[in-house]
């Protein structure tokens, strides 16, 4: 890597490992958990070759890697500060829905979405209520807790305290560091793809950089606590992430049954045995979306945005 022609120094790919295919991804089954990825405090660099015109080729090849690298080290810095560096179910629509107060006279005092907003008084909260916050207003009211989350998800636009919470942050923080929303997901997805192909007359460039595309795929999959479709338009791609992301659920499965079971949970309280287990049920549920009939790589490329989630909550715990 290090004698190729680049505008930097290339990401040093490293010697391959007992288990590893060639382009540095485990082959050891998917059941066993053991996917290498690679380290989430790397700086992903792709191998460049001198472009000589603005319509050369490589120029415009050149855009895709440099997208990708200036979006993964957006991924890489929400991680080191321990943020969830990607959300592919929340949007632009969704941060303005937790950080946008609409007028106070926009919506009648009786509903929901007033309420999310504005006190009885009509003072403005400090952030609007959540899924959560406001279904345990409706249940205080005489509303069963089942009625009161049906109501709070379908008649506002109240999010879940979780998504909220990362909205807000996310925002607060200065554009380096941001963690990636569904668009700009998106947009690495389509600036991966474009890394992968490669212009024509640079054979030793195309193994290198979808090498590295490969292993970036991975790591993107393993920072996943939710079924993403397989969103890439290129089928080697599409395996590499449908392969590590259903590693990582299923790592999560037995990391919450583990924890489920260890008497420190136990004696912990029942909170931490329900928050073990909710977690095992959700990564369950995620694996039994991944494996349902019609969920194919090829089939979830089409229809809006590329790709599809399941972004339905666990409204009870079992």
């Amino acid at each position: 890597m290090n004698d190729l022609p680049t505008a930097h120094p290339a990401l040093p790919i490293g010697r391959r490992l007992v288990g590893q295919d060639c382009h540095g991804l485990s082959r050891l089954p998917v059941h066993l958990g053991k996917a290498r990825v690679v380290r989430h405090d790397t700086r992903i660099r792709f191998v460049y070759l001198p472009a000589h015109e603005a319509h050369d080729p490589c120029a415009a090849y050149h855009q895709h890697l440099v997208r990708a690298e200036v979006l993964l080290a957006r991924v890489m810095a929400a991680h080191a500060a321990g943020l969830r560096p990607i959300a592919p179910a929340l949007d632009d629509a969704a941060e303005a829905r937790a950080t946008v107060k609409p007028p106070r006279d926009l919506f009648p005092a009786t509903t929901l979405e007033y309420r999310r907003w504005y006190h009885d008084d009509g003072t403005a909260r400090a952030q609007p209520l959540t899924q959560e916050a406001l279904a345990g207003q409706l249940a205080a009211v005489g509303l069963s807790m089942r009625e009161a989350f049906d109501r709070a998800i379908h008649r506002s636009h109240a999010l879940p305290a979780a998504d909220q919470a990362w909205l807000v942050r996310r925002r607060a923080l200065p554009l380096a560091q941001r963690p990636l929303n569904r668009g700009e997901f998106l947009a690495l997805v389509a600036a991966l793809d474009g890394a992968w192909r490669v212009p024509a007359g640079a054979r030793h460039m195309a193994c290198a950089n979808r090498r590295i595309a490969l292993r970036v795929v991975a790591a993107l999959a393993g920072m996943l606590d939710e079924y993403v479709a397989p969103p890439f338009a290129v089928a080697a791609l599409n395996e590499a992430f449908n392969e590590c992301l259903l590693a990582r659920l299923r790592q999560t499965i037995e990391a919450s049954r583990q924890a489920g079971s260890a008497g420190g949970v136990l004696l912990a309280g029942p909170k931490a045995w329900f928050a073990a287990k909710a977690a095992r049920m959700r990564a369950e549920h995620q694996i039994g979306l991944a494996m349902a009939p019609g969920t194919h790589p090829s089939s979830s490329l089409h229809g809006a945005g590329g790709f599809a989630l399941s972004t339905k909550p666990l409204a009870a715990v079992g």
